[in-house]
């Protein structure tokens, strides 16, 4: 397994095994989730939800 390695705060390092998420498609196919993906998804939830007013609080 690929890890990766990350500077934390302090400037010691620490190791990430989680690289990326994949999403498998009806045929098995890999496909890559990218930042815009999530953020795209993001928004269209923002979008139906429904956020109490300033007001009400």
């Amino acid at each position: 397994m690929n890890y990766a390695t990350t500077q934390s705060n302090d400037g010691t390092a620490m190791v990430n095994p989680f690289h990326f998420a994949i999403l498998l498609d009806e045929q098995g196919r890999e496909i890559a989730i990218t930042e815009e993906m999530i953020q795209k998804a993001c928004a269209e939830l923002a979008e139906r939800c429904q956020f109490p007013s300033r007001e009400a609080a």
